[in-house]
């Protein structure tokens, strides 16, 4: 049954079957030919799959970030940024980053700071004489900033599936979220340097202040979403409703950049996407319970028993990265978490930790040929050749994963500040 199950899925998706439906139809084969699995359990473990009152903030977060993406919050963190880092080597880059760190903040979808700022930073990454493949490259893999960083999506769908804290996985994406954005600024420092780039002028700080005032609801979003979780005071679905209402508050009566009309279509942009995640869970869901059933994660457990925990971590470095390369990163979730998750809390991995690798490696094939979603993102809005794109990227790819590796390595970066505030 198991080579039934993986073999028909598989098939599947090499077919090119929508994955949803891959993982629906491979469970429905396997429950067919085998007594254990009722065929017509099948609905019910899709209803019970959402049935999770933390799902509810998905929706919330995907609105949120919608409506951030049509209005002028992510400019406006840009300007803000360059204001204060555009006077150094690399600073235009180093902007970008910072930018992408704040907007990832409240963002929660890796596309979100993409598709937010990027025609603007383009052309300001022009004038400061930058190749078109760099800034695509760096546009591009900050905005994946926003899956690691909290409210990221891919942390509540990996919180769910495992039971897993989502505030716990929120506080660890912070400290890997911020290394990464550290490192990123670094190289873009270097770069700078390395390539003789002129310099902005240096703003006065009387000058400053100004973009930092016209931020003040942008980044008020912020403190109010995390400290309201934090703090106590909400949960992180109640957050995530705070936080889509202020975002459209401040769009519509603040920024008045936005319209009754474009927040309709902004809803029902967001509700597709909700409906993806949604359908796709609901489809995990089943396989799942079909796994389960069929004993497979504890088949996978027994396997891997005797492999150290150094060695099941890279080893599922390994698995997340590859897939990824060819599957969207709520699917990998969906369908390698079920199966690889027991075999690491047996071999005694903290599940924060393995959280936050998981998220990051999928956020990784988001940058990676020859199916990561930047990748045509990017060349659209950009206009640049797969392969210019692709070029752009390899050393941000090559700079993530040295981050993987250092947080495989030292789990205490990203166990500290749960271990501190939960």
């Amino acid at each position: 049954m198991t080579v039934l199950l993986l073999g028909s899925l598989l098939f599947l998706l090499g077919l090119g079957v929508p994955v949803f439906a891959a993982l629906g139809l491979s469970s429905l084969i396997v429950s067919m030919e085998s007594p254990l699995i009722m065929s017509t359990s099948i609905p019910q473990r899709m209803f019970f799959g959402l049935d999770m009152f933390g799902l509810m903030a998905i929706p919330y977060f995907m609105f949120c970030a919608e409506i951030m993406g049509r209005g002028q919050i992510g400019k406006k963190l840009v300007l803000v940024c360059r204001a204060f880092f555009g006077h150094l080597p690399g600073g235009m880059a180093i902007a970008t980053v910072v930018a992408s760190l704040i907007f990832g903040a409240f963002a929660g979808a890796g596309v979100a700071a993409l598709v937010a700022f990027g025609g603007l930073i383009i052309g300001l990454m022009k004038e400061g004489k930058y190749s078109d493949e760099f800034s695509a490259g760096l546009i591009s893999t900050t905005s994946t900033l926003a899956m690691v960083l909290p409210p990221s999506i891919v942390q509540v769908v990996f919180a769910t599936i495992t039971g897993t804290s989502v505030a716990a996985l929120f506080l660890a994406g912070i400290s890997a979220g911020v290394l990464y954005g550290i490192i990123l600024a670094l190289f873009c420092l270097a770069y700078g340097v390395w390539r003789k780039l002129p310099l902005l002028e240096k703003v006065p700080w009387s000058q400053r202040w100004k973009p930092l005032r016209e931020s003040f609801w942008a980044l008020s979003l912020i403190v109010v979403m995390l400290g309201g979780i934090y703090g106590g005071i909400m949960s992180v679905t109640e957050a995530a409703g705070v936080a889509a209402f202020y975002a459209m508050v401040v769009e519509v009566f603040v920024y008045r950049t936005l319209k009754l009309k474009d927040l309709f279509k902004a809803a029902i942009s967001a509700g597709r996407m909700i409906a993806m995640v949604m359908i796709l869970l609901s489809s995990g869901a089943v396989l799942a319970h079909v796994m389960t059933i069929m004993q497979l994660p504890h088949q996978m457990a027994a396997l891997l028993s005797d492999t150290s925990p150094l060695v099941l971590l890279l080893l599922i470095n390994l698995i997340f990265l590859i897939v990824g390369m060819f599957i969207d990163p709520t699917s990998t979730i969906i369908i390698l978490t079920p199966l690889l998750f027991p075999a690491a809390m047996s071999a005694g991995i903290d599940p924060i930790h393995l959280g936050t690798l998981i998220i990051l490696n999928v956020s990784i094939g988001m940058l990676t040929p020859p199916c990561g979603l930047n990748l045509f993102v990017a060349s659209s809005i950009f206009k640049l050749s797969f392969s210019q794109i692709t070029r752009g990227m390899l050393p941000f790819i090559l700079i993530s994963i040295i981050l993987l590796i250092v947080l495989t390595f030292i789990p205490g970066i990203t166990t500290f500040l749960p271990s501190m505030f939960m």
